[in-house]
């Protein structure tokens, strides 16, 4: 990806309107119509703009500051679907971490503590 990013930067040079300037260096209006002039050539440099595009936005979008902007809060919705997933399909999770942990031989860790938080294999047992 670096030299995609490169690439995008570095070839602004040879756009005219640049002269001979980077991306990185140059006013808005000459970088957007750069960028536009490469999305219009429906080739390998449109796309790679395309994709280049899309990676940037969504690291924009991943800030905490732009998400607090545009309303964006994912925790409670997080926290609504866990709840539901866990009511309507906790045997079957369960069943399967069971078998997982089987497999890895630790049937222990796969064994539910008693009340007392002490494993059953050393619930019956007492250091003096």
């Amino acid at each position: 990806m670096a030299a995609a990013l490169i690439l995008v930067d570095q070839g602004a040079r040879v756009y005219p309107p640049s002269r001979g300037r980077r991306l990185a260096r140059l006013d808005d209006r000459t970088a957007e119509a750069y960028i536009r002039a490469l999305l219009a050539r429906h080739d390998a440099a449109a796309e790679l703009v395309q994709r280049l595009k899309g990676v940037v936005t969504m690291c924009y979008y991943d800030l905490p500051e732009v998400q607090r902007e545009i309303g964006y809060d994912p925790e409670p919705y997080i926290a609504a679907v866990s709840r539901r997933r866990l009511e309507a399909y906790g045997p079957q999770i369960r069943a399967g971490e069971a078998a997982v942990t089987a497999r890895t031989g630790s049937a222990e860790a796969a064994t539910p503590p008693t009340e007392t938080g002490t494993p059953p294999a050393e619930a019956g047992t007492s250091e003096p």
